[in-house]
């Protein structure tokens, strides 16, 4: 029974060591994080429209690679180095909307997600009311692509870009 209980407890203090790695693997990754000069910085939001949770949660791509899906009211974060980059972001119920952007070293740049504008301005009033769609819509790299992407990018001015976040920070 005394052997028993060794073992029961020498597992126990392994998984709290493991859960402390992982803790600290955390926090390091946290501490990466910090803003590096030589690179760009690079925020993609979804802002907390009343039925913007409908919709599946878009997967963003950069350079071709999936960075992340993002759900109503929450956003990623990650840097990449200056130079042209291909945004990508859609969902399973229409084509990827693309663009192209030149990154500067040191730069913040903020990414809205959101329907794209059907041109009826009451129409699109209300959906933007209700899903949200802040910013300056991104040119598409392809018209055709384009047309046909049900969600797009809207480039953010840095510091309605920052007060979005800060309002997804907050409950």
């Amino acid at each position: 029974m005394k052997q028993v209980g060794r073992r029961l407890a020498l597992r126990c203090v392994i998984g709290l060591a493991i859960l402390g790695v992982g803790q600290l693997t955390v926090e390091s990754q946290a501490k990466d994080k910090a803003r590096s000069t030589r690179l760009a910085r690079l925020y993609f939001l979804r802002e907390k429209g009343a039925l913007g949770g409908l919709q599946p949660a878009p997967e963003v791509k950069v350079d071709g690679q999936t960075v992340g899906k993002i759900d109503n009211g929450a956003f990623i974060v990650l840097d990449r180095p200056p130079g042209l980059h291909l945004l990508a972001v859609g969902n399973a119920f229409a084509m990827n909307f693309e663009t192209e952007i030149q990154l500067e070293a040191g730069q913040s740049y903020y990414f809205n997600i959101a329907p794209q504008a059907s041109g009826v301005p009451l129409q699109d009033l209300a959906v933007f009311a209700l899903i949200g769609g802040k910013g300056q819509a991104m040119q598409p790299k392809s018209s055709l692509r384009g047309a046909l992407a049900g969600i797009i990018l809207y480039r953010l001015e840095p510091a309605a870009g920052a007060a979005e976040i800060e309002r997804l920070k907050t409950p």
